[in-house]
C-alpha cells in the first residue's frame, strides 16, 4: 500500500474575485444592481467568489469557529452520542464515514474514506410546528451534544446570520437574472429554510494515504454554499480551463460557491465548480460550511428567465430532495 506524501498540485495564477457588499448592505442608490452585476459575472465564471463587508459580525464568525474546535475535541464516545441517523442527516459524522464517488473518477480519484470529521445543524422547529408533525423532509431533531454550554446558542445564533446572508445572495441573484428583486427569496423554493450547517475538522495529512482528501473533488448539491474563512487554507477550486487554484484564507470575508442547483435551475448560467479540500499544514483545520438548500419538495426545470423558444430548458424538472436521494445512491457512501 502507498502511503507516501502527494505533492502538492502546482495552481493556477488565476484569482477568486473578491465583491464588496458593503455600498448594497447601505441601500447606496445604483449599489444593488452594481453588485448584482458582480455577483453574475463571477458566478458565471469561476462559480466562486469571496464577500468583503458581508455584514456578519467577527465576533460571531470567530465564536463559531472555537464553538467547532470545542465539538471536535470532545471525546469519541461524547461525539456518539449525537451521531447521524439514516432518517436524520444531522448530528456527527465520523472520519471515514463518507466518501465521494463519480466525481472524484471525473476530478482525481478517491481511493479512500474522506479524512475529515464534521457535525450537521438545521434549522430548530418547535413540537408543535405543523411542518414537524407533517414530517416533512427538511424539517429535522438537531441532535446536541451534552455538556456544552453555550454551543447550541452560538450554532443556532450563526444559523440565522448566514440565512440572512444567504437570502442577499438570493436577491442578487433575482435582479441579475431579471426576475425582480424578491422572486427568488419569496419563492416556495425557498420561502422556508432548508439550510444546513457544517462544522468541519480536518485532521493533517501525516501519514496519509495515496489518494485520500479531505473532501474528494466534488461539486455542492444544492443551490450554493457560504465558507467561512479558515484560518488554514486547503480549499482548491477547479478553473474553467481545468487548473487548480487554491482559495486563501482571507480574514474577514466569506466565500460563496454555486452549486448543483443554481446551475441546472439558471439553465447552465452559473457554474458549479468543481473543488476539493486537502490539508498540507500538519494541523487540524477546521471549517464552516453553510448550505444554502432549496426544499426538498419543490421541482422546476429552470427558472422562467433563464429559457426561451430558441433556449430550451437543458435539465429536466426535478426537486433537491429527488435530486439529493438519487446522488446518494450514485455518488456518494455514508457508512453507519
Amino acid at each position: 500500500m502507498d502511503q507516501s506524501e502527494p505533492q502538492k498540485p502546482k495552481y493556477s495564477s488565476e484569482t477568486v474575485p473578491i465583491i464588496d457588499f458593503g455600498p448594497y448592505l447601505a441601500g447606496e442608490p445604483g449599489a444593488l444592481e452594481r453588485t448584482a452585476a458582480e455577483a453574475d459575472a463571477a458566478s458565471r465564471s469561476l462559480g466562486f467568489f469571496f464577500i468583503r463587508n458581508h455584514g456578519v459580525s467577527q465576533e460571531l464568525i470567530d465564536r463559531m469557529f472555537a464553538e467547532t474546535m470545542r465539538f471536535h475535541e470532545l471525546p469519541l464516545e461524547r461525539k456518539l452520542e449525537v451521531k447521524v441517523t439514516p432518517k436524520e442527516n444531522v448530528g456527527y459524522l465520523p472520519q471515514g464515514g463518507q466518501t465521494q464517488l463519480s466525481y472524484s473518477k471525473l476530478y482525481g480519484e478517491s481511493k479512500h474514506p474522506d479524512r475529515s470529521i464534521s457535525y450537521f445543524v438545521r434549522k430548530e422547529y418547535p413540537e408543535d410546528h405543523p411542518d414537524r408533525l407533517a414530517g416533512k423532509p427538511w424539517v429535522s431533531n438537531n441532535r446536541w451534544p451534552r455538556e456544552l454550554p453555550g454551543f447550541r446558542e452560538t450554532c443556532i445564533e450563526y444559523f440565522g446570520a448566514m440565512s440572512n446572508t444567504a437570502r442577499r445572495i438570493l436577491t442578487l441573484h433575482s435582479v441579475a437574472l431579471g426576475l425582480g428583486r424578491d422572486w427568488l427569496v419569496e419563492h416556495d423554493a425557498f420561502s422556508k429554510d432548508a439550510y444546513t450547517l457544517r462544522l468541519l475538522d480536518y485532521p493533517p495529512r501525516d501519514p496519509l494515504l495515496d489518494g485520500q482528501w479531505g473532501i474528494g473533488p466534488h461539486t455542492d448539491y444544492g443551490y450554493g454554499a457560504i465558507l467561512a474563512q479558515a484560518r488554514v487554507p486547503g480549499l482548491e477550486i477547479l478553473t474553467i480551463k481545468g487548473d487548480w487554484i487554491q482559495a486563501p484564507a482571507l480574514e474577514g470575508h466569506l466565500l460563496f460557491n454555486c452549486g448543483d442547483f443554481a446551475h441546472r435551475w439558471t439553465n447552465g448560467r452559473y457554474r458549479a465548480a468543481p473543488h476539493r479540500v486537502v490539508n498540507y499544514s500538519g494541523v487540524h483545520r477546521n471549517s464552516v460550511v453553510f448550505f444554502t438548500n432549496s426544499r426538498g419538495d419543490v421541482s422546476m426545470d429552470c427558472f422562467p428567465t433563464c429559457k426561451s423558444a430558441t433556449e430550451p430548458p437543458k435539465f429536466e424538472a426535478t426537486s433537491f430532495g429527488e435530486y439529493i436521494t438519487m446522488l446518494r445512491k450514485t455518488n456518494h457512501t455514508l457508512k453507519d
